[in-house]
């Protein structure tokens, strides 16, 4: 029966994110539109630091796909509270679901999109901005699919935290492009003040961004990584069990902004 619960709301969550698919396409078109204009400057500062072969596709291809996977949290936000504004909650907490049930629920289909929303920037990086990786494909996977699970644990805590969607958007957006460009997604984290570089740490971003580098420019794979992938699993872990904790079904939201 809890497995029942959790495929119906996963169902409904998918029928919600289908019937609005807008966000997910800007959030794929809009880093291949700024890497145009920012693969030259990349070049030049990735040439500088010593990779005299690089076209600079291999900091702005991950930087921009990271930096706009950590503003999507609003999609995350809005795929709970527009039940609170359909007035479909009720109806939900009507089916016996638990507070795991309707995380686990609804964060499922949203990991599957988010991952192809990745595949498919760093697909059209590859394609016509000239994406390379010298390291294992698994290892690219593996990093990956841990920051998507990242941005989904990071976004789930914000909805448990927060009443009302204005809030949510507003502190999920800025903790996530904080994460992001911490991490390097806009530069690389080792040309940051060394006040961000030590701050960076605390990020997921720049776990999973740095160890994108070295499958990138380097020839790593998924033991090389390792490090990486475990301070991503931590983030996530950390962020599942504060929203376990806060998150109330019963809890009124306001879905309107």
């Amino acid at each position: 029966m809890p497995f029942s619960r959790k495929r119906a709301i996963a169902r409904t969550s998918i029928r919600i994110l289908a019937n609005d698919p807008a966000p997910t396409i800007v959030m794929i078109a809009m880093p291949l539109i700024l890497a145009a204009f920012l693969k030259p400057a990349m070049a030049a500062q990735l040439q500088a630091q010593g990779f005299s072969g690089a076209n600079g596709a291999e900091q702005v291809i991950p930087g921009l796909a990271v930096m706009f996977a950590f503003l999507s949290t609003q999609v995350v936000s809005m795929l709970f509270y527009r039940e609170h504004y359909w007035g479909t909650w009720e109806r939900l907490r009507a089916t016996g679901a638990s507070a795991s049930d309707v995380m686990i629920g609804k964060a499922v289909p949203l990991f599957f999109v988010m991952m192809v929303q990745l595949v498919v920037v760093f697909g059209a990086g590859g394609a016509f901005f000239g994406y390379r990786i010298n390291g294992s494909f698994l290892a690219l996977g593996a990093l990956v699919a841990g920051l998507v699970a990242a941005v989904i644990g990071y976004a789930v805590m914000v909805v448990a935290i927060f009443k009302t969607l204005d809030q949510a958007m507003v502190i999920g957006n800025l903790g996530g492009m904080l994460m992001a460009g911490l991490g390097g997604a806009l530069a690389p984290a080792a040309s940051m003040p060394g006040w961000a570089q030590a701050a960076a740490h605390l990020s997921p971003a720049y776990w999973g961004l740095e160890g994108i580098r070295d499958v990138t420019l380097g020839h790593a794979g998924l033991v090389d990584v390792a490090g990486a992938l475990v301070a991503l699993t931590v983030f996530t872990v950390c962020c599942g069990l504060i929203a376990a904790i806060r998150f109330r079904p019963t809890e009124a939201k306001i879905g309107t902004t």
